[in-house]
């Protein structure tokens, strides 16, 4: 494995990617020279997990704004694509990459609901990265499943989640739970709804999922293995924002317990639930004829 090295940038692109964020007077966690906590885990999670080697893979850049985590991936030799449905902060991106003399990436104005495989063609590896909790429930099931066709190793998102069950919303006959978040009035001007870059580009509301939906939801999609990334860290990222990992692969079949072949999540979930109460019935009936057994004893009974 070759040694992770940093190759220095002028200081007008390290000066740009440390404006991330104040544009729009954002004080929180993961903006500003912050948000490289994020970049490196990001960056860390395609080198762990990535089958070929990053100046072989590419990468797809949903919603890059800037393009800090596509330029940090072109550094390293990987084909990338960083889309967006706004320039504003894309146009900036672009100007950088053209000034770094990367050839390998290219930059392109389009909304991610209008990204698909017929269109953008297979990648390696989809950034999905502060954009899903800006989707409303309508487009974010027909995204998800677009992103799936078109990946061929694994998906990285980094979303907020709902802490608590307030909404409850259907898909192809399956509940999804989360919350409503307002995005912008419905008496808006798209002149409004445009200018305001860290949100939604026109749905006035999103969905948040919670953590176990979104779970859900991915496995849904089709992708068998989603896992939660701590480390490396993110000291102070706030309780309802996750990155997570969804692989692309085949389901494992078991031989030393062969029970769990062929079968969906929802009927495992109902043997295993079956067996547990079973379980509780047997353990309470001991229960009771121990108690019955001992005040016997005293007399009591």
């Amino acid at each position: 494995m070759s040694r992770e090295q940093a190759l220095p940038l002028d200081q007008g692109t390290v000066d740009f990617f440390a404006l991330k964020g104040t544009h729009v007077g954002c004080t929180v966690p993961q903006t500003n020279n912050i948000n490289g906590l994020k970049v490196r885990r990001v960056m860390q999670l395609i080198r762990d997990f990535s089958k070929k080697p990053l100046d072989q893979i590419r990468i797809l850049d949903l919603a890059c704004g800037e393009g800090v985590y596509s330029i940090e991936a072109a550094l390293r030799g990987a084909r990338v694509m960083g889309v967006d449905a706004r320039t504003e902060r894309m146009n900036e991106g672009a100007k950088v990459a053209q000034r770094l003399g990367l050839n390998n990436i290219r930059f392109e104005q389009c909304d991610v609901r209008n990204v698909a495989a017929r269109s953008h063609g297979k990648v390696d590896v989809v950034l999905f990265l502060g954009i899903l909790y800006h989707l409303d429930q309508r487009d974010v099931f027909p995204v998800l499943e677009n992103i799936f066709e078109m990946c061929e190793q694994f998906l990285i998102i980094d979303t907020h989640i709902a802490l608590q069950n307030r909404v409850q919303i259907e898909h192809e006959g399956r509940i999804y739970e989360g919350e409503h978040y307002r995005e912008h009035d419905t008496s808006d001007s798209e002149a409004v709804r445009k200018s305001r870059l860290m949100a939604s580009v026109d749905n006035p509301t999103s969905f948040w999922f919670t953590r176990e939906s979104l779970y859900r939801l991915l496995h849904d999609v089709g992708f068998t293995s989603v896992c939660e990334c701590y480390v490396p860290l993110e000291p102070f990222k706030p309780d309802n924002r996750v990155t997570l990992i969804a692989a692309k692969g085949e389901p494992v079949q078991l031989s030393s317990y062969p029970w769990v072949n062929g079968k969906t999540e929802a009927q495992i979930e109902s043997l295993v639930a079956d067996r547990l109460q079973a379980s509780g019935r047997k353990a309470g009936a001991r229960r009771a004829g121990a108690l019955g057994r001992a005040l016997g004893k005293l007399g009591l009974k």
